[in-house]
């Protein structure tokens, strides 16, 4: 993966390795990644559905001077091994573990923040372990009529069990879902290249790897394509009337999930308040659209929330 053509600040972001690590939680090995001193204020990023802590390399480290930034792949996702079921209140477990072990036991409360799926882990968490969090920051995340979220696909776009003869080819068909502008080569092929995995002998249909030496039988998407088919998921409502931590909402001013109607349905829905701050020129994947502006308002809102 090239970043010849991509801008100086893009190239130094990247360059600055993670510390990363893992640990058990629910019997499943959950990965994560950590930048910037332990003594900063901390603040956890949780990523999207079919993406991975890795989508948060390119951005991190623009933050790391001022913060402590951990982001983990939640199970089923990116270098996470894959459950048998999943659903928000695991993912918000997971979250609370790694907070935990990549800050240490008497590290300060972080502000949590998570992106469409991630933002529907994290709202899970700050209600079910709000003694763990210092506030919340909500991203592009929109409530349905029925209290689901506006983030959550149906699966059928995201079927992983497809195989690629090569590494190239599978990387070519990185798409963003739902559909939107582009990103630019440089990034998509960023996102691409950490979001692929060689398929061992039995086939993409399990988190199967060839042995060290041996060679791959294609290539296919890390996610676990089951994650999209959580029929017991408990209604989002729940979680966001029972949050009692300063919250806000950042979403992209063209988005196709968190519309006006269903961010108002959010705030609504939050009986403590809920701020609001829209990135312009930007959709769903909106640090994807306008990661500077995106850092910008991240930080900004986490600072004084």
């Amino acid at each position: 993966m090239s970043t010849a053509a991509a801008p100086e600040w893009f190239r130094a972001a990247v360059a600055v390795r993670p510390e990363r690590a893992s640990l058990t939680v629910g019997g499943v090995e959950v990965t994560w990644r950590r930048w910037g001193a332990r003594s900063l204020p901390p603040l956890v990023l949780v990523h999207g559905a079919a993406a991975h802590g890795g989508w948060w390399e390119y951005l991190a480290p623009l933050l790391a001077a001022r913060w402590c930034v951990v982001a983990p792949d939640l199970s089923g996702h990116g270098d996470s091994a894959w459950r048998d079921r999943y659903d928000t209140r695991l993912w918000a477990d997971e979250v609370v573990a790694v907070t935990r072990a990549a800050l240490g036991p008497d590290g300060q409360p972080p502000v949590l923040a998570g992106h469409s799926l991630g933002a529907s882990v994290a709202c899970a968490a700050a209600a079910l372990h709000g003694q763990q969090f210092r506030s919340l920051v909500i991203c592009d995340l929109g409530l349905g009529a029925r209290g689901r979220s506006r983030a959550r696909a149906s699966g059928r776009h995201f079927v992983n069990r497809l195989v690629y003869a090569t590494r190239a080819e599978a990387e070519s068909h990185f798409a963003l879902t739902p559909r939107q502008p582009a990103p630019p080569p440089w990034l998509a092929g960023f996102l691409a290249s950490g979001s692929v995995r060689p398929v061992g002998p039995k086939g993409p249909g399990v988190r199967d790897e060839p042995a060290a030496g041996e060679p791959p039988k294609g290539w296919t998407w890390k996610f676990d394509w089951r994650l999209f088919h959580r029929p017991d998921e408990v209604d989002l409502r729940q979680h966001l009337s029972a949050l009692r931590l300063p919250s806000a909402f950042l979403g992209g001013s063209d988005s196709r999930v968190a519309t006006r109607p269903r961010v108002a349905a959010l705030r609504e829905a939050c009986t403590g308040g809920l701020a609001e701050v829209w990135v312009p020129c930007a959709h769903h994947h909106l640090m994807v659209d306008q990661p500077l502006a995106f850092v910008a308002a991240l930080e900004a809102l986490a600072a004084t929330l």
